[in-house]
Formats: structure tokens, sequence, C-alpha cells
């Protein structure tokens, strides 16, 4: 393998595609994408948020580290560009002659697009809009095609957060349709040449509003949908914010099994509509051979409640539903099958990389290559995730075990343990609970090491809201200051 193709998809649950998924979503071509190749069950996006995890997937940094720890295109966005722009792991394909592509949503950067960092394509700075571009309206011209919008769900008064609706044309006149040919024509060009190739295709979907082709409206079944096993939450064990979010800012979410069921089956269309033009690409990769010379990785940039724990909407949450992503690594020539490991979504490149045979990739990341290549190989202990705040800054901090426990450390609000085995839903907080008390501090420790040893500007808030004061952090302490060195420590 040569070639390097790295497919993105925005907001797309981990447990609504491949054999094991837990709705009648109809995804037959991610699944069998999922089937030919290795896939991580637990892998993980380091922050539920588009940007800053869409700058870790592209640097192999946490955002503490490459600066973008919120929308780049918020009021209170904490970095408006990447501060460091050497980091950026395509310069390790450029160096080696690769041409490098770039097809869809950026949205790392405000200012900056993809061509100012050495990528082909056009591609529009900050979240983008297709349907606004002259080459998308030129694309319709051309092909007589035309479309629609009619609004059918919103999530506040006075018409206010359109959830979903219909786009009254055929899937030819979708922007994941275009999308998908421009990604098939960049692909048609680069192969005709003798240098190797990496495209990077970033759909926007099925990041809401859901708007829904002819094809597809209604396509999920459902009579084959039930609300999900933690929708009757009454959130009393999770922090208060979580309770505000959703009854303030989403004040006509799901509350009825009926409203639920509807909610999850326009995210299934909306899958299944995105699931059509993967199969389209890969179906042209199989027509051309491609398949034989490019190695395929798939994954979303974070997952979506999608009216899960109690109705909760959208993303900016740690629970699984939106920290869990699928990752799947895919060539002929690789072993197929799980992988039980803790990934996380900025290990993609330095994974990539390795697979390439690309050495010495240092970055904050891991490179899971020797998992994919033998399942018995040893990985992470614990994997740190990251939350800087998505309407509002606001700190937390993930924790996971490779043996199934979970801390959300909130230092403005209440902490949560969760044991995944017995409770993948998270309905039962045992941060308090007396039976869990030696997990905790367990956890705690890990919280401690983990966010010292990768720098986090928060560790000594870690460090001291769990009881170790002596931190080392090189942050200003008012009580050494006035330390002397005969002074009892």
């Amino acid at each position: 393998m040569k070639n390097l193709l790295f497919i993105g998809v925005d907001q797309l649950r981990w447990d609504v595609i491949g054999p094991d998924k837990t709705v009648a979503a109809e995804t037959p071509n991610i699944d069998r994408l999922i089937e030919s190749g290795v896939s991580f069950e637990r892998a993980y996006a380091t922050s539920p948020l588009c940007t800053p995890s869409r700058a870790s997937m592209f640097t192999g940094d946490y955002a503490f580290t490459h600066g973008m720890g919120t929308n780049c295109d918020m009021y209170h966005a904490l970095g408006k560009e990447l501060a460091e722009p050497e980091r950026l792991l395509r310069r390790q394909l450029l160096a080696a002659d690769y041409r490098c592509g770039f097809v869809g949503k950026w949205h790392v950067g405000v200012v900056k697009s993809p061509g100012d960092y050495g990528f082909e394509g056009n591609v529009e700075p900050g979240y983008g809009n297709l349907t606004t571009t002259e080459a998308f309206k030129d694309y319709l011209k051309a092909n007589q095609l035309d479309y629609s919008v009619t609004p059918t769900l919103f999530f506040n008064p006075d018409e206010q957060t359109m959830a979903a609706g219909r786009w009254h044309g055929p899937v030819e006149s979708t922007t994941a349709h275009f999308q998908t040919n421009q990604a098939i024509d960049m692909a048609e060009d680069m192969r005709s040449g003798e240098q190797p190739f990496f495209i990077s295709l970033q759909y926007w979907d099925p990041h809401g509003p859901h708007l829904i082709c002819d094809e597809f409206y209604q396509s999920t079944d459902r009579g084959k949908i039930k609300p999900w096993a933690n929708f009757y939450d009454d959130l009393q064990s999770k922090p208060e914010k979580v309770i505000r979010e959703r009854d303030d800012f989403y004040r006509l979410h799901p509350r009825t099994e009926a409203e639920a069921v509807e909610y999850i089956g326009l995210y299934c269309d909306h899958v299944a509509m995105l699931d059509h033009q993967i199969g389209r690409l890969l179906d042209y990769l199989e027509e051309t051979g491609l398949i034989d010379e490019t190695l395929i990785v798939f994954t979303s940039d974070h997952g979506d409640m999608t009216g899960a724990h109690g109705g909760l909407i959208d993303k900016g949450l740690l629970y699984e539903e939106a920290m869990r992503v699928p990752l799947v690594f895919a060539h002929p020539e690789l072993p197929h099958g799980k992988r039980a490991g803790l990934a996380l979504n900025m290990d993609i490149l330095p994974t990539a990389l390795g697979l390439l045979g690309f050495k010495d990739i240092q970055r904050q990341a891991l490179d899971l290559s020797p998992q994919v290549l033998d399942e018995a190989a040893a990985g992470r202990d614990y994997l740190l995730a990251e939350f800087h705040g998505l309407r509002y800054l606001y700190s937390q901090r993930m924790m996971v075990s490779d043996d199934g426990w979970k801390l959300i450390f909130s230092p403005g609000d209440r902490d949560e343990l969760y044991d995944l085995n017995i409770d993948p839903h998270e309905m039962h907080n045992l941060a308090d609970d007396d039976s869990s008390t030696d997990m905790m501090h367990r956890l705690r420790r890990a919280l401690i090491e983990q966010t010292a040893c990768f720098d986090d500007p928060l560790r000594d808030c870690v460090a001291k809201f769990n009881g170790q004061w002596r931190t080392q952090s090189g942050q200003f302490d008012a009580t050494s200051a006035y330390l002397t060195p005969n002074s009892k420590d």
C-alpha cells in the first residue's frame, strides 16, 4: 500500500453502524468497510467538539497543546487558527513527495484553509457551507438538478434551532453526493501520476440539521427503533450544568418515546444517506484497483447524544454517546477483526504513517500500528480526553481505564465515576459510593499522572482538587514563594 484515504464524518455515533449496531440504521457500505478492516471497538474522540477534535486528528496532539480548545468560529474561541501549523502531520507526507488533497469540512481555522497548508482542493475556511459555493451551484446547473428545504422539527420555540427537515430533491442534488464526486475526481487525477497520494475527505454528514433527500426520508423502519436504554435518566446524579443545558438550551428536546423514536429515525435516515455516498466511493476504489494500493481510515470527529440521557441533544458532553467514535483501518494486506485496546482519534495519522512505513512520529498520540497488525500487542492502560466548553468555557477531563472504568472530572461541579462493564449507559454515578472508594482513588491518581505527563494546563487544578498539594507543576504557588530553604517541607 502506498496511498492514504482518510474518510472523516461529522457527529456519527459509534453504535449505529457495524455488525453490533444498536439501532436499525441501514449502513451496508460502512459495515462492509468495517468487516474488511481492523476496527477499534473502544475508540474515543479527544474532545466532544468539532474544532479541537479535528485539529487533534491532523496534528496528533491534545487541544491544550495545539491551542484550539473550542470551536474556532465561536465568540469565546480559545484559538482562531493553529498556532504551530508545522505540527500538521501531512508535512511528513509532503516531504515524502505525496500529493495531498482535501475535500469537505475543515473547521480548523476561520481565515486559513487547507490550501494554506499545502493541500490541493478548494476548501473554505471555518465550518464551511457547500450550498453557498459557486462550485456547488455550477454542479447543480450543469446536471439540471434542483432542491428545496422544508423544516419539520425544531428544538426551541418560535421555530429556532432546526433539528431536521426534508431535502426535496434527488440524492444527486445533495452536498454529500457532490463531495463524493469531488473526492473521486481528485483520486482519478492523482492516480494518473507516479506520486503516491493522501486524500482527506471530510463529510459534514450526519451533523444536524438532518435534511433528508427524497430517497432516504423515512427509510429507517421506525417500528424497529426503541428509545435509548438511558432515555429515562432523570439526570439527578449528573452535574447541574447537564440538567440546565437540556432544559434551558433545548427546550423542545424529546420527552416521549414517540418523539425519541422519530428523532432517532431521522438521524438514522441521515446516516443511511451518508452510507450511500461511502458506498459510491468504495465502489470506485474497487473498480479502479485503487483498493489494493490505498490504506483507508474511517472515523468521526465525535459522536452525538441524539436524545440519550433524558433527551440530551448535540455534543459537548463526556458521555459515551458523544465521545465514542468508530475507528477503522482497512487494506487487503492488513488483518481483519476487532481490537479491544483504547484508542483516540488523534492516533489516526501516527498509525497510518506507521503502517505506511514512516518512523518516529513524535506526538502526544499513540502509533497503533502494532495493535493493527497484532491483536496481542500492548496498548494504553489509561486514556485521557478533554473538554473546554461548547457554548461557554467549561473545563473537564475524562479518564478511561483499560479495564472499563471511567472518571469524568468537573472541577466546578460534580464528578462522575462509571463502571462501563456493568453500566455501559452511564446511569449509576459511583463517585460518592463507598464501595467504589478504591477505584475512585485509583482513577484520580491516574488522572493526576496523565495530566502531568502531557503538560495539561489543568494539571495543577487536577492535583489539588484531588488532594495532592505538592504538584511540582511549575505554576506559581504563593505558599512556596515565601518558603525558605530551611522551611519545613
